[in-house]
């Protein structure tokens, strides 16, 4: 070799010592320009889920991931070399169900998900009136309302309806719920829900009756609190700028004023890919802004979501196809954002309100009737009571598509080439999506596409050997996984009987009841054969996608749940970094490019301030939730903090 090019001769020698030493390496002869990383935990997540000491970075890839020996044979005049310090590395992380624009708060009145009791709420309406509706007849839009936590009735407001009511007399009001499901309304607003052809026509008594122009929306509407879910939503036209249905340019200029921070936020949680789980032609244009802005350090899979399907039999099939293949066709050719999946909504929520009466009802659809609870709250010490024998509710919520409409849907997008991300809370909607999946596979073969279900909150046991045997990808937001007594009172109650006298404990926890065995099923399904993925739903719940805390979650018995009621769900570390890196890319179709810290991939990892394992063996993992991510690295450029 001529003496003339010491780079190529460098890197012939540093190819064979790397042979030598057996450690992975590209084949390809690397550029000048280097940076190699030494002296640290770097757990590579690739197939033996190994572990190395130093790792190369050139080109945006890693060229080399090895010992520190190895490395260092690498280096050349242009060099750069970091100390890792003996910090734990790991992958980029993946959030698989997100609402990206959801996640940072809009110039706008908002509740950023607390809890209020009906006096706080009011007294909020109150101070955004002067600022966002200062105008009688303008609509004020409140965003990030809780609609099951807090709420509480006070002396001076019984209802939600009061309270709106009393704090907006001359105001339409609409409370847009964190979940992405729920809204409370005052009467004004009610007042201007829309028949189809457009009439304004309200939510009443009359209009919501048996035979009326909105029976269809009975189960949605409460017209006592003021609450409307689901599809009853789009009957009142809100100037809403909700991610879900923002347009125009108004919002637009909103939104984009929002990305850098949205940029950040995702850069400071070490992640660098997500799904956003229902992106329509506006989303995607934020996201094309980002991309233009250099703002998108991550990978996007952006799911196509028709959110406007109406409920009521209705599917144009041949028409979300068209448009599916449309929008993957326009981004087949950008390297950060791609549109190769499809997003489903299967049902509703699991929340109820157990203290309305009648008690309003939860919506997911169920295998078995919803229980009507007989609970009361003790204003003075927060103390809740079961008054009676629960009974059958009569209803076991709604599936929002008929099943030989949803088996032919996912038959027809499985064979287009589609991913499927579908939303399933109930156990009936769980079943409904497992047969279309297995008749999708029955009629297509098995194309080896990574299909998805998110949230499973209740899933029958026979159902989860299912989840195994189809081989899913099972999205969980895992800090929804433990015991949360508030919480978990909204939901239990309507599933398993209560007995009068029985303590609320005794009833929500009950060992042999139908929830121990079925509610998110994390490690029985993983064991069968599923794939677990992670997905914050921020800004469900939380707008940080707090991916440390939800690990923490997944692994460790939550705090007050003496019982340990969910611990056989829980998974290991290993298999929730797992989730959160090389699953969560599989999950996308993005294995080969990102995942792992492997030569070839992307250099997309992060460097951590603690040891995760070492949290767990020294018997603290609770302290995963505490994370902070000191570097994010993506395509080999360092975007977390900014250089």
């Amino acid at each position: 070799m001529d003496s003339k090019h010491p780079n190529l001769r460098l890197g012939t020698i540093a190819l064979l010592l790397g042979g030598l030493l057996g450690c992975q390496q590209d084949n390809s002869e690397p550029p000048p320009g280097n940076t190699l990383y030494l002296n640290g935990k770097i757990h590579t997540q690739d197939g033996q889920r190994s572990q190395a000491e130093a790792m190369v970075v050139q080109g945006g890839k890693f060229t080399y991931v090895g010992s520190r020996e190895g490395a260092e044979a690498l280096k050349n005049g242009a060099t750069q070399v970091v100390d890792l310090q003996g910090r734990m590395v790991l992958p980029g992380l993946h959030d698989n169900h997100i609402h990206l624009l959801g996640t940072v708060a809009l110039d706008m009145c908002d509740l950023d998900g607390q809890s209020v009791n009906l006096d706080q709420l009011a007294a909020k309406i109150g101070e955004c009136l002067p600022r966002y509706a200062p105008a009688p007849g303008e609509w004020l839009v409140v965003n990030q309302w809780s609609p099951y936590d807090g709420n509480t009735p006070t002396a001076t407001h019984a209802t939600l309806l009061a309270a709106l009511d009393a704090a907006a007399p001359n105001n339409p009001v609409m409370l847009a719920g964190v979940d992405g499901h729920a809204g409370g309304y005052n009467s004004q607003a009610l007042a201007q829900a829309q028949d189809e052809e457009g009439n304004v026509v309200g939510f009443n008594a009359t209009t919501l009756a048996p035979g009326g122009v909105f029976e269809a929306f009975i189960p949605y509407v409460d017209l006592a609190t003021g609450v409307v879910r689901d599809a009853a939503r789009s009957a009142i036209a809100v100037p809403d700028t909700g991610v879900l249905s923002a347009e125009g340019e108004q919002a637009a200029a909103q939104y984009d004023k929002i990305l850098p921070a949205i940029s950040t936020l995702m850069a400071s949680r070490g992640i660098t890919g997500v799904q956003d789980a229902c992106a329509n032609d506006f989303i995607r244009g934020r996201l094309l802004k980002m991309q233009d802005q250099d703002l998108l350090h991550m990978r996007v899979t952006a799911a196509t979501c028709f959110n406007q399907d109406d409920y009521s039999g209705k599917l144009d099939i041949d028409g979300h196809l068209a448009k599916a293949n449309q929008v993957r066709d326009a981004f087949a050719g950008n390297p950060l954002i791609k549109a190769d999946a499809v997003k489903i909504f299967l049902d509703g929520v699991l929340e109820g309100d157990p203290f309305t009466s009648p008690p309003f009802l939860p919506n997911a659809g169920m295998l078995e009737n919803y229980q009507h609870p007989h609970l009361a709250l003790d204003p003075a010490s927060g103390e809740v009571s079961i008054t009676a024998d629960s009974e059958d509710a009569g209803s076991n919520g709604i599936v929002n598509y008929k099943e030989a409409d949803l088996t032919r849907y996912v038959t027809a997008l499985d064979g287009a080439g589609f991913g499927i991300h579908m939303h399933s809370i109930g156990d009936r909607s769980t079943r409904v999506a497992l047969d279309a999946l297995e008749a999708a596979r029955a009629s297509n073969g098995n194309s080896g596409i990574p299909h998805t279900l998110a949230h499973l909150q209740v899933v029958h046991p026979d159902d989860q050997q299912r989840l195994g045997e189809l081989g899913l990808y099972l999205t969980f937001t895992y800090a929804w996984t433990t015991p949360q007594l508030a919480y978990d009172m909204l939901v239990s109650p309507f599933i398993q009987p209560t007995k009068a006298g029985q303590s609320l404990s005794e009833a929500i926890y009950d060992p042999m009841g139908y929830l121990h065995d079925a509610l998110y099923p994390v490690e029985r399904s993983r064991q069968a054969g599923a794939v677990l993925v992670a997905g914050s739903d921020a800004p469900v719940d939380s707008r940080d996608p707090r991916p440390f805390e939800n690990m923490a979650a997944g692994i460790v018995q939550a705090a007050g749940s003496g019982d340990d009621f969910r611990a056989s769900q829980r998974t290991s570390l290993a298999e929730m970094l797992a989730a959160y890196t090389i699953n969560g890319a599989r999950a996308v179709r993005q294995g080969d490019i990102t995942g792992s810290i492997e030569a070839g991939k992307s250099a997309d990892f992060i460097v951590l301030d603690r040891d995760l394992f070492a949290l767990v063996k020294a018997g603290t993992p609770e302290l995963i939730a505490d994370t902070q991510v000191k570097q994010t690295v993506f395509m080999g450029e360092t975007v977390y903090p900014r250089p």
